[in-house]
């Protein structure tokens, strides 16, 4: 009997601690999440370049929306293409990522480009997460010295 109740206890101990594990796989920096990410930067890329920023919407995380409106978007966007010029070109500088798959599953990835543009060069930032296994964008930094002038 006391055999019986000591199995018990050390199965029962034993499925406690594996249900309460973690299991993780962390992947930094890989070149394929890289090209993921680079796969969405490159279609909000191009609807800038076309100028129809409407259509970014379907790109931006539900983070990103809920801090920014469309109105407020598009006049950032608008801002950048006035005094900075139409994209020419974009190139990507450097870039980060972060990947884990498992029990806590996420993704955050941070691309860094020199975009030629009309008027100024620019140092662009876009931030992607991964969202109900989608890439999506959750920021998007534009900076140039061509922003501090008046006008």
């Amino acid at each position: 009997m006391k055999n019986k109740f000591c199995a018990t206890l050390f199965a029962l101990s034993l499925l406690l601690t594996l249900s309460s594990c973690n299991f993780n796989s962390t992947y930094i920096n890989r070149e394929e999440d890289k090209k993921d990410a680079e796969k969405v930067a490159d279609q909000f890329y191009a609807l800038l370049q076309k100028k129809e920023f409407q259509k970014v919407d379907p790109l931006l995380s539900t983070q990103f929306k809920a801090v920014t409106s469309a109105v407020k978007l598009n006049n950032y966007l608008s801002g950048a293409l006035n005094k900075l010029g139409e994209i020419k070109s974009e190139k990507l500088d450097h870039w980060e990522s972060k990947v884990v798959r498992g029990t806590n599953s996420s993704a955050t990835y941070v691309l860094y480009y020199i975009v030629e543009r009309t008027k100024f060069q620019s140092k662009e930032t876009v931030t992607l997460a991964a969202e109900n296994n989608q890439i999506k964008i959750q920021g998007y930094n534009v900076n140039s010295d061509g922003l501090l002038l008046g006008k």
